[in-house]
């Protein structure tokens, strides 16, 4: 018997007001997905602010409270950009279009709150995140020497997609055309 997993993403509070598990769940996330170690005090005072933009990826089957299998965050940053300060998805969980759900969801709220062009770091030697992103019309910008831990990040930077554009993407994170 093949066992079914209602993952969905959910607005996620602000990592300030995460209870000490679900810090837990994140910063394991983060070691686990990308090599990057942060400590909970870092985690737990990024800038990021109450609204919809912010998710959490969870199993819809697990008991209160569920685990973050996955994370995106976002906080304004300069005029009509908004940045994505954390994006993250476990594993286990990349490649069924997870991603994508995500990114929607938050180009959307960003949009309904004005803003127009997204900007975000990634690591140099991630190349499928540089490609997620490359689809969805972010380019890199600037090298960030020092800036992760483990090595070179770039800066990237695109036009937000706007909501009107009706998208489905295949699991493999391309765009599928609509009929």
């Amino acid at each position: 018997m093949i066992a079914v997993v209602h993952m969905a993403w959910v607005p996620g509070r602000r990592p300030l007001d995460y209870t000490a598990k679900h810090l837990e769940h994140v910063l394991a996330l983060f070691l686990q997905e990308t090599g990057e170690r942060y400590a909970e005090a870092s985690l737990r005072h990024l800038p990021i602010p109450e609204w919809d933009a912010n998710l959490i990826l969870v199993d819809l089957d697990e008991e209160q409270p569920r685990g973050i299998h996955g994370v995106l965050y976002g906080t304004p940053f300069k005029g009509d950009i908004v940045r994505v300060a954390a994006f993250v998805v476990s594993k286990e969980h990349q490649r069924k279009s997870l991603g994508g759900q995500a990114w929607d969801r938050f180009c959307n709220e960003a949009w309904t709150k004005g803003f127009r062009h997204v900007q975000l770091e990634v690591k140099a030697d991630n190349l499928d995140a540089q490609r997620f992103y490359q689809r969805r019309g972010l380019s890199i910008q600037q090298e960030l020497v020092g800036y992760y831990q483990s090595g070179l990040g770039y800066m990237m930077r695109g036009p937000l997609e706007s909501p009107h554009v009706e998208k489905n993407y295949s699991p493999e994170g391309t765009v599928v055309p609509h009929d």
